[in-house]
């Protein structure tokens, strides 16, 4: 069959379909920096990219869940560092206290001071954390302690035991708060009569017993911080495998879906350098085809 310029012309023009199509998805490409725009382009491809996109989404929870419960844990280790100084500072009252040199009157204005540090120490133990009580227990609308009378006769736990627990990985839970009822047991009992016995003119043996109730309250204090400070760093590490997985499924996610910047460019200008080549082979046959109708 006697091919002619008209079927040239065709052929031609049919190329030129192709490259500009091409063309035309290159910059698309470059402009919104994917290769695939759409499932229909790669429906194995785009299955891959959702997948690694879910995982993405799913570390972005965990990351917000651990970054909650550090804040949250971050917070009560505060108050907890308030605690341990105050009983501290109640310790030192009370040896001094329990010396025999000490008059009624210097016992009563330490039992005075004791009375002012109990009434901080029952605020440290309704710290806030946004609107929750941390030292409620999963009862965060509650203050963890209520006080009765002025000057406090009773501070009585009405909280609960339970757990906050945050998810920090697919197969970890964890959680972050300490239950008041625990860190604190029965310091407020023994402090108000601590502030009694100073205030009723008791001798200094009578004061004495008193230093090993607020040593075991120190002590109780002194472990939730260890713990606590155990569960700040399980999260932390947790916290940084996230990051590290997100990362990977990042570059996973990249390598499916994402152009190849220098590819593309180049290829880009492969592309307009063939259209130019199609455009002059095209006006090249088609005046031969003039051509051929003026014979």
């Amino acid at each position: 069959m006697r091919v002619t310029e008209s079927m040239r012309l065709t052929n031609h023009q049919r190329y030129l379909n192709e490259i500009a199509t091409k063309l035309d998805e290159t910059q698309r490409q470059l402009a919104n920096g994917r290769k695939i725009e759409r499932a229909s382009d790669d429906p194995t491809a785009a299955a891959v990219a959702l997948h690694y996109r879910r995982g993405i989404a799913y570390e972005a929870q965990m990351r917000r869940n651990i970054e909650s419960g550090i804040a949250f844990m971050n917070v009560t280790e505060a108050a907890l560092a308030g605690a341990t100084e105050t009983l501290q500072r109640i310790r030192e009252l009370t040896v001094q206290a329990a010396s025999d040199t000490l008059s009624p009157v210097d016992r009563e204005t330490i039992a005075r001071e004791v009375d002012q540090l109990i009434r901080h120490l029952v605020q440290i133990a309704n710290t806030e954390f946004g609107d929750a009580y941390i030292f409620s227990g999963t009862a965060t609308d509650t203050p963890a302690y209520a006080v009765t009378g002025d000057p406090p006769t009773a501070i009585t736990y009405q909280g609960d035991t339970g757990l906050r627990i945050r998810q920090i990985s697919r197969e970890a839970q964890a959680p972050v708060n300490l239950v008041g009822s625990q860190v604190f047991g029965s310091t407020f009992d023994d402090l108000i009569a601590l502030r009694d016995a100073l205030s009723s003119g008791a001798p200094a043996s009578a004061i004495e017993p008193y230093l090993s109730a607020i040593d075991a309250s120190l002590d109780r204090v002194l472990s939730a911080r260890a713990e606590l400070g155990a569960r700040i760093n399980r999260f932390e590490a947790a916290l940084q495998q996230s990051e590290t997985t997100d990362l990977n499924l990042q570059q996973l996610r990249s390598e499916v879906e994402d152009v190849d910047l220098a590819q593309a460019i180049v290829r880009l200008s492969s592309e307009e350098v063939a259209l130019q080549a199609a455009l002059g082979a095209i006006g090249r046959a088609a005046s031969l085809t003039l051509l051929d109708h003026l014979r």
